[in-house]
């Protein structure tokens, strides 16, 4: 039974995860975000205004580039100059006056713009909820480049009766403003801006405690009550102490969020996670089938805390998440446990490799990836690490990965620093079997 719900949550966010190119930065450093953004859930649309502050490099060009989705972009300002700005595609060009790269220092462009629902922002088309997915750009313009790490402020404009979660902690006391309520949220800790998101709807929340952190559990109103969600997330403070042990690094927001929403939905963002309803719906029929509720917690170690410098080095977050939460399984519920998610990811990794399409775990680039590709990333990532354990042994695997992540925390990270982290940790010379799990297909 854990073994088909495994297979079904996998295959739900391989089919939803979209290609993600790198954006080039050009010498311009974001530092932060602050985003207002009012949805009308008639039109399915929305109105928004984004603050970024950026900070000018050496070789910084005069034309600054964002991505920006299919937004409709009304203004761009710098101080009280509108700035002239030009559209390629999904591209953004802002032209900067020569002064501003000239003098470098903090700038702080003011971006108005309108958009429609897509797949980066879903309106559900039944009841009036709307959730962000995978890419911020189809929603606030910014660099879709996961080495890029910036704070993030959001107010968002909501008819009364909705219930939001975002990024951080929540100003308590909700603004008003002409029949509507308006939500802030603050994260201080600067993260990618992939991990950037929210959701609002007619939710049901319910809270708990895990030491210093908040817990908060919401799913829609009319499916699950206050006593629902707290037998579906029963486990999450659990799972934080597992990941905290293991990671040798403490959960970094005040808050972790899990939203059940309408809709097909797997996916981590910088402290809170997003899930589909019927997950819930599973948990509540089989207490044991968490394995995305656990997997998405796990991200906001590997993933978040820690992120692949580039989608190249996609296995890092996907491999090391899948893997934590094999092992959060075996922690909760014995070594078969563990045993059946590995055999399962054998078997998928197995028929890859029989039909050709094994491939070293580095990519060259993940502008298209295949199905088989974002398998790979998974599952072959998730072998990398339970052999990897059998290799070392206990001990030394687990100071490794201890190692790795306390070393790295806060940062981007590429595969030559996880061998070298782990080299360090375990004392052991990895180089041959990087080279035959890693390197080679």
């Amino acid at each position: 039974m854990r073994h088909a719900l495994w297979a079904l949550c996998t295959g739900l966010w391989l089919a939803l995860v979209p290609v993600m190119v790198t954006a080039q930065t050009g010498g311009w450093q974001p530092r932060h975000f602050a985003l207002e953004l009012e949805p009308d859930f008639d039109a399915r649309r929305f109105a928004a205004t984004v603050q970024i502050d950026l900070v000018a490099g050496p070789h910084a060009p005069t034309t600054l580039t964002l991505q920006a989705g299919a937004l409709a972009m009304d203004q761009v300002r710098l101080g009280q100059t509108d700035l002239a700005f030009e559209r390629d595609g999904a591209q953004l060009h802002i032209h900067l006056p020569d002064t501003v790269t000239a003098t470098g220092g903090m700038q702080t462009l003011t971006l108005r713009y309108r958009g429609q629902g897509s797949a980066g922002l879903r309106f559900d088309p039944d009841t009036p909820q709307v959730a962000t997915a995978f890419s911020t750009s189809q929603w606030m313009p910014c660099l879709d480049d996961p080495a890029v790490r910036a704070t993030f402020n959001l107010r968002l404009v909501l008819p009364s009766g909705l219930i939001s979660v975002s990024n951080g902690r929540r100003t308590e006391t909700a603004q008003t403003r002409a029949g509507a309520r308006v939500d802030e949220w603050h994260l201080d800790t600067p993260m990618p801006n992939y991990l950037y998101g929210f959701a609002a709807g007619r939710f049901t929340q319910s809270e708990s405690q895990a030491g210093a952190t908040r817990l908060t559990y919401l799913g829609p109103a009319g499916l699950f009550d206050e006593a629902a969600l707290q037998r579906v997330f029963h486990d999450t403070a659990d799972q934080l102490a597992f990941y905290a042990e293991r990671a040798g690094v403490p959960y970094a927001l005040p808050v972790y969020g899990q939203v059940l929403q309408m809709g097909p939905v797997a996916q981590e963002m910088a402290g809170f996670s997003a899930m589909g309803a019927r997950y819930g719906t599973r948990v509540l029929a089989d207490p044991e089938a968490i394995w995305l509720g656990a997997h998405e917690a796990a991200h906001q170690w590997w993933g978040n805390g820690l992120t692949n410098r580039s989608w190249r080095h996609f296995w890092l977050n996907e491999g090391i998440a899948s893997f934590m939460t094999t092992a959060y399984l075996e922690h909760r519920f014995g070594r078969a446990a563990y045993d059946e998610q590995i055999a399962a990811a054998r078997t998928k990794y197995d028929a890859l490799r029989a039909q050709g399409l094994d491939k070293p775990l580095v990519f060259p680039d993940w502008d298209h990836p295949t199905a088989a590709d974002r398998s790979l990333v998974y599952d072959k990532g998730t072998l990398v690490l339970h052999e990897l354990r059998k290799l070392l042994g206990e001990e030394r695997f687990w100071k490794g990965l201890k190692h790795y992540t306390r070393k790295h925390w806060g940062q981007s990270v590429e595969t030559a620093d996880f061998k070298r982290a782990m080299e360090e940790g375990s004392g052991a010379d990895l180089s041959a079997f990087f080279r035959q799990w890693v390197e080679a297909q």
